[in-house]
């Protein structure tokens, strides 16, 4: 039998060199290669040189096997039809001039792809009649005729699978048709991800593009609150990382927890488990610096992440804690400029509240508490009797008291003060813890009762020592 590939002591019918620039073969080291119809075992050569750790040959022909052992003998050739294949799987399968061969074309590419390891590639390098219908077309050789497939028909072949025309092959005497280079590979289910912040569009944007063309859309939000109301089953870590203080708005703090936890892998397989190995789009918040794990997850989990990014449309929110910030302060700028109330009795002046905190820096004692008076409000002026002392405080930094708004029921949380009284040093002795009370005032006279004492204060009072006071 004639010599088909070319060696440089043996000139072949095929221009064998030419041909295996042109298949565009990915890296082979320690991967798996198999060649079907490998001729005198020239690609399976090459495979074993670059570093593959199982090449294998298959060929109908012994003659060519024979030849192909002897040249490369740590490489594993079988005589026998494609019927017959080896078991997988391969990381790489090569068909090369071949196809045309096969009674059911779209059939052996089929076993072949089935052969493939999970990012595995198969080659094929095939004539492609030129013409713009998906049909067979006969072709006559010099010693047979054959069928080949017009683009169209490849594509319709090839549907179901991911695959790309990676350019023409090497023509050679006698070519009936043009070669071409094909690389098919297992279709992976895809899997959208829109995972931009907060304000972003993503539901928006994942309707109008996913549920038009009938693509699942998983909600990263909706199983977030799932798993937090207990109606979705997680992990008891992933359990409490996300039904602790759980709020939907702010649900991106949670999910930023959950990552920076270590339980974002758990997170991601939830949405996975969802789609059933089909494709699907993911509409959910994950912090950047975790966009690389989602895809890892989604990858080893047999999808193909596509990662979706945009910027957003008009001016982004502040973040929820610089808000809260600046708003407080812009409330507290308020109570300085308050306009006193308009009453009509006195005792409306009067308060209730607590001292919850006392202090003694050098000369300074500091007063930490809250009051509320007859109208909701925090009174404008306090007294303060310390031991001989009584001094009217008509400037005292003003807090936001939360607690305060909610145990009162009042309109707003501007009820806590902070006030200094600047003392003698002579005064500063253990007699100024006795008889101290704090009165709330209105037009510099005491009204009402004086405020509780909380029991810590309380207990600092009765002691009578001036350095617990310090301390």
């Amino acid at each position: 039998m004639a010599q088909y590939q070319s060696f440089p002591d043996a000139a072949g019918a095929s221009h064998t060199l030419d041909k295996l620039k042109a298949l565009l073969l990915p890296d082979l080291e320690g991967r798996d290669f198999l060649d079907v119809g490998c001729n005198e075992g020239f690609f399976c050569g090459f495979a074993k040189s670059q570093g593959a750790q199982r090449v294998v040959g298959v060929d109908y022909s012994r003659l060519f096997i024979e030849r192909a052992r002897q040249r490369f003998p740590d490489c594993e050739f079988h005589n026998r039809s494609w019927d017959q294949l080896p078991a997988g799987p391969f990381d790489v399968i090569l068909l090369a001039s071949a196809l045309h061969y096969a009674e059911d074309q779209a059939e052996l590419i089929g076993r072949l792809v089935n052969l493939l390891a999970v990012n595995g590639v198969l080659v094929l390098e095939l004539g492609i009649a030129s013409s713009d219908k998906s049909e067979w077309v006969k072709v006559e050789r010099g010693i047979d005729e054959r069928y080949f497939p017009t683009m169209p028909k490849l594509r319709e072949i090839l549907r179901g699978y991911a695959w790309k025309w990676m350019g023409p092959s090497i023509a050679q005497a006698g070519d009936p048709v043009r070669r071409h280079v094909i690389h098919v590979s297992r279709r992976r289910p895809l899997a959208y991800l829109l995972m931009q912040p907060p304000g972003y569009g993503k539901s928006s944007i994942a309707a109008s593009l996913f549920e038009p063309a009938n693509v699942l859309i998983v909600s990263g939000d909706q199983k977030a609150s799932l798993v937090a109301q207990g109606r979705l089953d997680a992990s008891p870590a992933l359990y409490e990382a996300l039904s602790r203080n759980y709020s939907p708005f702010t649900l991106d703090q949670a999910i930023q927890q959950v990552f920076d936890q270590g339980l974002g892998d758990e997170l991601v397989r939830l949405w996975a488990s969802e789609a059933d190995g089909k494709d699907f789009a993911v509409d959910g918040y994950v912090p950047a610096q975790y966009h690389a794990d989602v895809e890892r997850i989604l990858s080893e989990s047999g999808y193909l992440p596509v990662q979706i990014c945009w910027e957003r449309y008009g001016p982004s929110p502040l973040p929820g804690e610089e808000l809260a910030k600046r708003a407080e302060a812009f409330y507290l700028s308020l109570g300085d400029v308050l306009p006193d109330p308009v009453v009509g009795e006195d005792s409306r002046y009067a308060a209730v509240g607590f001292v919850d905190e006392l202090k003694l820096t050098g000369n300074t004692l500091r007063i930490r508490g809250w009051a509320v008076d007859g109208n909701g409000s925090l009174p404008q002026q306090l007294t303060v009797k310390a031991g001989t002392k009584s001094c009217l405080v008509d400037r005292f930094e003003k807090q936001l008291r939360p607690d305060v708004q909610k145990s009162m029921s009042t309109s707003h949380a501007l009820l806590g003060f902070v006030a200094d009284l600047s003392l003698d040093p002579e005064d500063v002795d253990d007699g100024i813890l006795d008889g101290f009370e704090v009165l709330p005032a209105h037009e510099g006279v005491a009204q009402g009762y004086p405020l509780s004492i909380a029991k810590t204060v309380g207990e600092l009072l009765a002691s009578g020592d001036i350095e617990r006071l310090r301390g």
